[in-house]
């Protein structure tokens, strides 16, 4: 039986620790479900729960929830290779594959573009969590990685602006530059779809922790 470490984290959220992608996305799927007037944000090993008000019942409620987990034999034996609930629909990004790490990054992994392409479209790919830059999702392979993506370290040397759209790839995850900024990815391709919309009050962001995520090959269309 799996067993959830909590801890406070101030006087109105509790952290809790979880063991693997899976396991991460099982217990906050069921802590929303169970607290609906939480927000769970996600972290790479931990999740943290946080309400509005200081409440002192909040790490005993947490654990209430987590015990239904702990009980669950998905908690102690799903495979990496499984799905968790997603949080939408998948959510599909063009990409015209003409970045300029593109070639380097297929040699790294001992493969041609053509085969590199194919391999980061065949993924599917989900939102860890979000962060660095508003719209900025941190992508995580769901199934058994096509290539070993973690083996590609970050750039030696980080580029002082990498323009927005910008698909990269960098230990083990992918991502889409939402703006132009600094950033030290590899660089494989470019998107024209819009990640951040600070006038979109609704849903400000493209993508949301749990989304299930497919990039599609496009041939490179004219300059709007």
């Amino acid at each position: 039986m799996t067993t959830h470490k909590t801890s406070w984290f101030g006087d109105r959220a509790v952290v809790i620790d979880v063991a693997s992608p899976i396991d991460r996305e099982l217990v906050a799927t069921t802590v929303m479900r169970a607290l609906p007037e939480a927000v769970v944000r996600r972290g790479i090993s931990t999740l943290m729960v946080e309400v509005l008000s200081p409440d002192i019942n909040l790490e005993a409620d947490v654990r209430r929830v987590l015990a239904s987990v702990d009980r669950s034999p998905k908690a102690s034996h799903a495979p990496e290779t499984s799905q968790a609930p997603a949080t939408d629909a998948t959510i599909t990004i063009d990409v015209v594959y003409d970045g300029p790490d593109l070639v380097p990054t297929a040699t790294f992994f001992g493969l041609s573009d053509t085969e590199l392409v194919q391999a980061h479209t065949s993924q599917r790919w989900r939102v860890a969590l979000m962060g660095f830059a508003p719209g900025f999702g941190y992508l995580e392979p769901i199934e058994a990685p096509l290539l070993p993506w973690s083996s590609l370290p970050r750039r030696t040397t980080p580029r002082a602006m990498v323009p927005a759209g910008s698909v990269a790839l960098a230990a083990g995850m992918s991502a889409v530059y939402p703006t132009s900024s600094p950033g030290g990815w590899h660089l494989i391709g470019t998107s024209r779809r819009t990640l951040f919309d600070p006038h979109n009050d609704s849903r400000p962001t493209l993508l949301v922790p749990g989304a299930t995520v497919r990039f599609a090959a496009i041939n490179q269309g004219p300059t709007p």
